[in-house]
């Protein structure tokens, strides 16, 4: 448990437990809401989703560094992190989680499949058994050869998202997962860079597959720092890729803009129709 943490990298040995309460508890001190304000944008995509595939099949989504599947688990009960927070603060047995986010599965969500990948197997099996992925892959996709199963859930898939986890990995892990696809699926990407990660990278490695990158939605509050140490240097990394300390932080949280990765030649027009309005701090 990290009852004070003061930097990131104090979490490197939560994230891959068979209970998930000490990662929890500890990223709570922080108010670390991007994967609620992710779910909520997701589910307003969905709709979107759907008819962009414009089959029978329901709209896939990849979630990528998913870990114990905060992004999934908000989506399909309708929670923010915040209650999420409040279920893990309860010390009950983790075998427990099942039934309560059963109980708390939303009936109105469009359908859809999400299939998680993490290189942490253990998180991966308790988000796909409180419900939720459908599909779980553990594997690096950067070192690892790509087992089949994630090939083929790639190929499908509709949407690809990552929460902000992944850090200076995002650049290199899009590339591998649209080189999977090799121009027979396109898939959309929703990304979360921190300021501590070049979005100049990320567009370099986009260009390569004839994707671009724009702004969805700005100005959302990752986390509040866990020091001011830390806020000190995520700032100091934003200027060095050329932001300004605005664009880095915003009332004591990184602030990060929510981008969307397309082809060059599709339009988004409805993925921004159906985010007007959005306010992320609702989340």
């Amino acid at each position: 448990m990290v009852d004070a943490p003061t930097h990131w990298t104090q979490f490197d040995s939560l994230y891959n437990l068979s209970d998930p309460r000490p990662y929890f508890r500890g990223v709570a001190t922080g108010d670390y809401r991007m994967p609620g304000v992710l779910a909520a944008i997701l589910a307003r995509l969905l709709p979107v989703l759907a008819d962009r595939r414009g089959t029978s099949d329901v709209p896939r989504l990849i979630d990528f560094a998913c870990g114990y599947g905060a992004v999934g688990a908000c989506l399909r009960t309708g929670s923010t992190m915040a209650d999420l927070y409040r279920i893990y603060q309860a010390d009950a047995p983790s075998a427990g989680d099942v039934a309560t986010f059963l109980a708390h599965r939303k009936e109105n969500i469009p359908n859809h499949w999400i299939g998680g990948v993490d290189i942490a197997d253990v998180a991966l099996h308790y988000a796909q058994s409180i419900g939720a992925l459908d599909g779980a892959y553990a594997c690096n996709v950067l070192t690892d050869e790509i087992p089949s199963g994630l090939r083929d859930a790639v190929l499908r898939a509709d949407m690809i998202y990552e929460s902000g986890a992944i850090g200076d990995h995002i650049a290199g892990a899009m590339d591998a997962l649209l080189t999977i696809c090799a121009g027979k699926n396109k898939p959309w990407l929703l990304l979360c860079p921190r300021p501590r990660v070049s979005v100049t990278a990320i567009e370099q490695a986009l260009a390569h597959h004839d994707y671009r990158l724009e702004t969805l939605v700005e100005k959302v509050r990752y986390r509040r720092a866990f020091s001011e140490s830390e806020m000190v240097e995520e700032i100091a990394a934003g200027l060095r890729h050329g932001l300004s300390e605005q664009e880095c932080a915003i009332d004591g949280y990184f602030r990060v803009d929510i981008r969307i990765g397309f082809p060059n030649g599709d339009s988004i027009n409805r993925a921004k129709a159906a985010l007007k309005g959005f306010r992320s701090d609702q989340y």
